[in-house]
């Protein structure tokens, strides 16, 4: 991509997004959950609008919002999809949900694929059994095989496209065999041409 030089709407920004200055380097510490209220939980499904459904540690799904230091510009660094492992943290002024209503939560913080495995190692208390499931089912992979629904997508022209090379396959072979056998034939009237010339010694 060009680099930006001429100006803009926050150009510097966009030019430096990805750049880290060597002298502001710092090591990422991982975030455990240290206080009451905040919870270890896995994005189950994701609804638009700010929103998603998380599984939490305790085996209860909730609604978990979205806040905006995760959303716009702080999004590249904190991407959020289905099986992502997050923190949490519970609404425990608000009262609790009737009629079926899921209880509301905030988002904390939002791991990686190495902040995963430091959180297994260092954290002993939570049981990681059924988020490392739900990778798996994400994944489609059950024990590195590949998981078969027995259903099978084609496309009509897809499948036009096989009977035209499949008939033109039949043709070619057509064509060879009707070649193969003229040329035979050729062989054997000259064969027989060749028996049939009189030598003009014998005369």
């Amino acid at each position: 991509m060009v680099k930006n030089v001429k100006g803009g709407s926050g150009h510097k920004g966009q030019a430096r997004k990805f750049v880290v200055p060597s002298s502001s380097k710092q090591v990422v510490k991982t975030r455990v959950a240290l206080e009451d209220g905040e919870l270890y939980a896995q994005v189950t499904k994701m609804l638009g609008n700010g929103m998603c459904h998380v599984l939490c540690q305790d085996n209860k799904t909730r609604l978990c919002f979205i806040r905006g230091k995760f959303r716009g510009r702080g999004k590249r660094d904190n991407m959020i999809s289905n099986g992502r492992w997050i923190l949490i943290g519970l609404r425990d002024y608000e009262s609790e949900k009737a009629g079926g209503k899921l209880d509301n939560c905030d988002l904390l913080d939002v791991y990686s694929d190495q902040d995963k495995e430091r959180l297994k190692s260092q954290v002993q208390t939570v049981n990681w059994g059924q988020f490392i499931l739900n990778d798996r089912v994400n994944t489609n992979t059950n024990d590195g095989d590949t998981i078969d629904d027995g259903f099978d997508f084609t496309d009509e022209k897809e499948d036009e496209y096989k009977k035209i090379m499949e008939m033109d396959l039949n043709a070619k072979k057509i064509n060879l065999k009707i070649e193969k056998e003229k040329d035979e034939d050729d062989e054997d009237i000259a064969f027989v041409n060749h028996d049939d010339e009189i030598n003009i010694d014998d005369i």
